[in-house]
């Protein structure tokens, strides 16, 4: 694995954590929206994918770095 592969993973793990971390104050704004994390911040939201990765596009951000996750209501159960 290269160091640049590396950070990436980092970071999207850090994303991650904070967007768990942080569940319950995004769900008072993007309860069922998609939303994508970058750095602990926001950078773009939706209520489907195809509205984030046009967000994602024009903020010329690449959609296949960036965290993005679903903002289930409090008490959901997702079965898989």
């Amino acid at each position: 694995m290269t160091r640049q592969e590396l950070e990436l993973m980092q970071r999207f793990e850090r994303d991650s954590h904070w967007f768990h971390e942080n569940i319950q104050v995004l769900r008072k704004d993007f309860t069922w929206k998609i939303v994508a994390v970058k750095e602990g911040k926001v950078i773009a939201s939706g209520k489907n994918m195809e509205e984030v990765m046009v967000i994602l596009t024009e903020k010329k951000e690449k959609p296949e770095l960036i965290f993005m996750e679903v903002v289930y209501p409090e008490g959901y159960t997702l079965l898989l």
